[in-house]
């Protein structure tokens, strides 16, 4: 019983700590500013300018520490062409992307859709609407291709599972590479 209790309690933990850990800011079709993007994905520096560092490193506790930027990004129904309101959604983070502060930052471009529709398809289609927002950023703000790798997510982590079908689970996510 104690055995039992105890990894309850460990479980509990390094729940939190994930939890803890990650740093996403989602700011569904609200508008953001390429100031904003820099100042969240800039890397926290200590006393002597060196990127800050957790003396416990999270990779050993199953978890890992992120930032992530989440915006609904509107696409045709059943396109990955990206809309006029979308490219201009995206126009601040590729000033951001380009800047002094992330310009030699990795990303990862996560595609998400909602649950209609097959697994297959939806996964498909999420890689290629990542697709279409790095080769947005790359064409017209000259971001260096190897900086951002795509993933499609599919109907994989939902950010409304309450209601799969919501159109807030269309969405891209952008994840700083540690």
């Amino acid at each position: 019983m104690k055995t039992q209790h105890l990894l309850f309690c460990l479980f509990g933990v390094m729940a939190l700590i994930k939890v803890a850990c990650a740093d996403e800011k989602n700011v569904g079709k609200g508008k953001i500013t390429a100031e904003e993007v820099k100042a969240f994905f800039k890397p926290k520096l200590d006393a002597n300018g060196k990127p800050k560092t957790r003396s416990i490193p999270m990779e050993s506790l199953g978890t890992k520490s992120e930032s992530a930027l989440s915006m609904e990004i509107v696409f045709d129904y059943k396109s990955a062409k990206l809309t006029d309101a979308a490219k201009e959604q995206l126009t601040p983070v590729g000033q951001a992307l380009i800047s002094e502060d992330l310009k030699d930052q990795s990303f990862i471009v996560e595609g998400h859709t909602d649950a209609v529709g097959g697994q297959a398809y939806n996964k498909t289609l999420s890689e290629q609407r990542a697709a279409s927002v790095k080769d947005f950023l790359v064409s017209n703000f000259s971001v260096q291709p190897d900086h951002i790798q795509i993933v499609g997510k599919g109907k994989e982590g939902l950010l409304d599972p309450k209601n799969p079908d919501s159109e807030v689970n269309r969405r891209v996510r952008f994840v700083a590479k540690q």
